[in-house]
């Protein structure tokens, strides 16, 4: 069976090229812990700008002033995502957007309306604008509202120095922990997010196709909701070592990664649930429709480029699920974010390693230089002021 991706409209870019995103407000007022307001540092700050295929360098804009129901963060750190890496490539949807939507900074200035959060607080962030209004939002799936934008691609992100948020969209970070290391929650809820609806159980075993940040991200959520083995395929031993280092029972070669070698495993035991993280041309699914035990889940959590081919006969007799991930969510539970949030927490001196290089701002070509070259040991790239 052929499947044919079409890009949500949140992905898709913009008819006739890319478009200019709309001017925030602006004001250069800051607040001290007590919440009174302080002269400002600098009339300006330093901001990111995609402006073409990979055309991006830094340029000064006004510091954003925060509007009702926002706040004003200041970054500490902004991981450079995969996502990042193919509107760089691509190009832009609004032309000047700042790129970076894996945002760790403390509470800057306070909108009106705000309740719940004191300037100085150290959040992690949801980058997700939608209606809230639809089926979707009120369901708590955020992630396919119709209205749905992402701080990062349609909205300025958390390459700058600041950006102003909706303030329901912030995740409270114990104190102490890595400004980059924190950053880790967003890649680690899409993990949590995509376990979830393969309806991962305590004792199951688990198959994590693909390494990279989300690969291993999956590795460690599955070992900390409870999964009774996991199991990783990894390319580069960079991969395979921080994999083991996070929680992975058994890593496997490409060789052994193959469809023959997948199908040998699930004949060894039982896989209940398989993780898909690698996307893009890879020949993945082939092999996970024959690892996973009748009644299985498979879970795709990475984005294929165009096409795909799947020989749907083996999930049918097996009368497998097949569900697809794009972000994070909310469910009666709780937010993916927030478990993320913990996970990174309790776990962060083993994420540590994750983060391979730490690039500021004003390098942010030569940041986007490194996270396209896997085979130089770089797994996470992340970005600083």
């Amino acid at each position: 069976m052929h499947l044919v991706w079409s890009p949500p409209a949140w992905l898709r870019l913009a008819a006739g090229g890319v478009r200019t995103p709309r001017s925030p407000k602006t004001s250069h007022r800051r607040a001290d812990e007590r919440g009174a307001k302080l002269p400002p540092v600098s009339l300006d700050m330093c901001c990111a700008s995609l402006v073409a295929a990979r055309s991006i360098s830094t340029t000064r804009r006004p510091i954003p002033e925060p509007g009702r129901g926002e706040v004003r963060l200041r970054i500490e750190a902004c991981g450079l995502c995969g996502t990042d890496l193919r509107f760089y490539h691509a190009g832009p949807i609004f032309s000047g957007t700042a790129p970076g939507h894996e945002m760790m900074g403390s509470v800057d200035e306070l909108g009106d309306g705000v309740v719940g959060f004191a300037t100085g607080d150290r959040v992690v962030v949801e980058p997700l604008q939608s209606c809230g209004r639809c089926d979707y939002c009120r369901n708590g799936r955020d992630s396919i509202c119709p209205e749905l934008q992402v701080f990062g691609i349609h909205r300025d992100g958390g390459f700058a120095e600041f950006v102003t948020l909706p303030a329901k969209r912030l995740f409270r970070v114990p104190d102490g922990i890595d400004p980059h290391v924190a950053a880790l929650a967003e890649p680690m809820a899409v993990a949590v997010h995509g376990l979830r609806l393969g309806s991962l159980q305590p004792g199951q075993r688990v198959l994590v196709l693909g390494a990279g940040t989300i690969g291993l991200m999956t590795a460690q959520a599955a070992a900390a909701l409870g999964a009774g083995e996991v199991v990783l395929t990894a390319r580069y031993p960079h991969q395979a070592e921080l994999g083991r280092h996070l929680g992975a029972d058994r890593v496997l070669t490409e060789d052994e990664a193959s469809p023959g070698g997948l199908q040998k495993l699930g004949s060894e035991g039982p896989i209940d649930l398989v993780v898909e993280t690698v996307g893009g041309t890879a020949d993945t699914l082939r092999g996970a429709a024959t690892a996973v035990r009748p009644g299985g889940a498979i879970s795709v959590l990475g984005l294929f480029d165009g096409e795909i081919t799947l020989n749907a006969l083996p999930l049918f007799l097996k009368e497998n699920s097949l569900v697809w991930s794009n972000c994070y969510g909310r469910t009666p539970d709780g937010a993916d974010f927030a478990a993320a949030v913990d996970i990174v927490a309790k776990h962060r001196d083993a994420l540590g390693p994750v983060v391979t290089h730490r690039v500021p701002l004003n390098e942010i070509e030569h940041a986007f230089e490194l996270a396209g070259d896997k085979t130089a040991g770089v797994v996470k790239v992340s970005i600083h002021p």
